[in-house]
């Protein structure tokens, strides 16, 4: 699944979130867009209400070399900001590298300031640019997008006078992250900026959270008694995967639930970057809503403060995936719990994909490369009675077990062949997960084994398969089985007999149990 194209939906939230404004623009300094709009535009009033934040923030903690901050306005996201950013205090930062959405363009990758914009200003005067950082990452690729999307953006201004105060002097590198950016451009990004990294480097990623409410085009909570909850338990559950410093759960989980956190594309280049070159450990500092502030919870933001203290590492690649070999029952269980979860928070829009990532690591058979398919029946239904409700996934193994997994769950319960599949029959379903060996082509019908062998019948240009299972469930024999197969590809039912390809699999097939909702 790629990244939704976030540009120009979250306009109405104002300074709660995200929105559209213009900023006049200097031949050499970036001005700001969103001066008195976002923050006070008056320095000593604004510099009075950044240390106030900070000030609030108890204890000094660990130091901080990354954080992630909310870049609303301050009335809102102000005390959670300064949660986020009172983990510089008090160390030597010389450089800042600012990762953030674009609200206004969209594009693939990351864009830089136009050459020769050499400072971003605030009403706390002008903050230098790193002009030999940017050239480096001018020459490394996918840092080409529009220069034109910083003019009027404010997800990197609004964290600049944060960052006056608490590391005066630093050079940033100010990088927007494009919302067409998926998991592998978001690795390359990163890899990029490890060259950039040393004892002096922080980096912040800046990003709102959950946007909820019509004015959002995002409103799955609409007159829940417990709307408040509900957008703090996710809001703690999504920044819970990025302060596990865990690129594939927290991506997933905003993907399959839907989520708006604006911010997505940059946290996970952040992400990236800390599970590849850093040692230490992260930890969510603070959750907070704009309903708490304003009392309106018809127009919501959440905000988070992340914090991760370490050291800056070299590069390490992952490791080499490993082979798919037998899963054992404990492996059986959590992919069928993972199924579920993905149905859940895909339908019900929650935060169970995090619990699932927070309890379970993708290793063993979870990260071998294979092929699946999740199938949904319906409860207590036989098959000739209409059992089946939605079975799609992937032949040919392209992505991890545990990501081919999500990914065909999310499918299933949009099959084209039935309604879209809905919250309230989630109870009322059982779930199924197959798990499959690479295909191979047999010279003909007579190598079929029903029972043990999936097939796949190619023929002139049409498609379709069979899991091993359906021959035991229909009781079909083989001339049957492969002509209901061709007619599945839109074939004649003997298109089988001559000229067809025929592929098979085997398949390890498991299932929940079949108790009473």
């Amino acid at each position: 699944m790629g990244g939704r194209t976030q540009v120009g939906v979250l306009v109405a939230g104002a300074v709660l979130g995200s929105v559209v404004l213009a900023g006049p623009a200097a031949a050499s300094v970036r001005r700001p867009a969103v001066a008195g709009a976002f923050y006070p535009a008056d320095a000593a009033a604004l510099r009075r209400e950044v240390e106030g934040f900070l000030d609030r923030v108890p204890g000094p903690g660990e130091p901080s070399r990354a954080v992630i901050a909310p870049h609303a306005g301050y009335a809102y996201s102000g005390p959670t900001a300064g949660h986020a950013f009172a983990g510089f205090k008090g160390i030597e930062v010389r450089r800042v590298i600012l990762l953030g959405p674009s609200h206004h363009e969209f594009f693939r990758g990351a864009a830089l300031p136009a050459r020769g914009v050499t400072a971003f200003a605030t009403p706390l005067g002008d903050v230098p640019l790193d002009g030999e950082a940017l050239e480096r990452l001018r020459k490394a690729g996918g840092f080409d997008g529009p220069a034109s999307a910083h003019g009027p953006e404010h997800s990197l201004e609004v964290e600049l006078p944060f960052l006056q105060v608490v590391a005066p002097g630093a050079r940033i590198v100010p990088v927007l992250v494009g919302s067409g950016t998926d998991r592998a451009g978001a690795a390359e990004l990163a890899r990029a900026l490890v060259p950039l990294l040393d004892g002096t480097t922080v980096v912040v990623a800046s990003s709102d959270f959950t946007h909820h409410g019509k004015g959002y085009r995002w409103a799955p909570f609409e007159g829940d008694p417990l709307l408040s909850e509900r957008l703090l338990d996710l809001g703690r559950a999504t920044a819970g995967r990025a302060a596990a410093i865990d690129p594939r759960g927290f991506w997933e989980q905003v993907e399959v639930s839907g989520d708006t956190v604006c911010g997505q594309h940059a946290i996970e280049v952040l992400l990236q970057l800390l599970a590849h070159a850093f040692d230490g450990r992260g930890r969510v500092a603070r959750v907070t809503t704009s309903g708490e502030v304003t009392g309106d919870w018809d127009r919501s933001v959440t905000y988070a403060a992340v914090r991760f203290s370490g050291e800056w590492r070299p590069w390490r690649d992952d490791p080499a995936p490993p082979e798919l070999g037998k899963l054992d029952l404990q492996e059986q269980k959590a992919l069928l719990e993972l199924a579920r979860a993905t149905l859940v928070t895909h339908l019900e829009h929650g935060p169970e994909l995090a619990g699932w990532y927070a309890s379970h690591r993708v290793t063993g058979n979870l990260a071998a490369i294979a092929g699946a398919f999740v199938t949904v029946n319906r409860r207590g239904v036989r098959p000739e009675e209409g059992r089946l409700r939605g079975c799609i996934g992937s032949i040919i193994g392209r992505e991890p077990l545990a990501d081919t997994v999500v990914h065909a769950a999310v499918s299933a319960a949009h099959d084209p062949r039935f309604p879209p599949l809905e919250a309230r029959e989630l109870p009322g379903v059982v779930l199924e997960v197959s798990v499959l060996s690479p295909p191979h082509r047999v010279p003909g019908p007579e190598s079929i084994v029903l029972g043990t062998h999936g097939v796949i019948l190619t023929k002139g240009g049409r498609r379709a398969v069979y899991l091993p299972q359906v021959a035991a469930e229909t009781g079909w024999d083989l001339p049957t089985f492969l002509s209901h197969l061709a007619q599945k590809a839109g074939l004649p039912p003997d298109a089988w007999r001559k000229g067809a390809r025929l592929e098979v699999f085997t398949a390890q097939v498991f299932a929940e149990e079949e108790e009473t909702p």
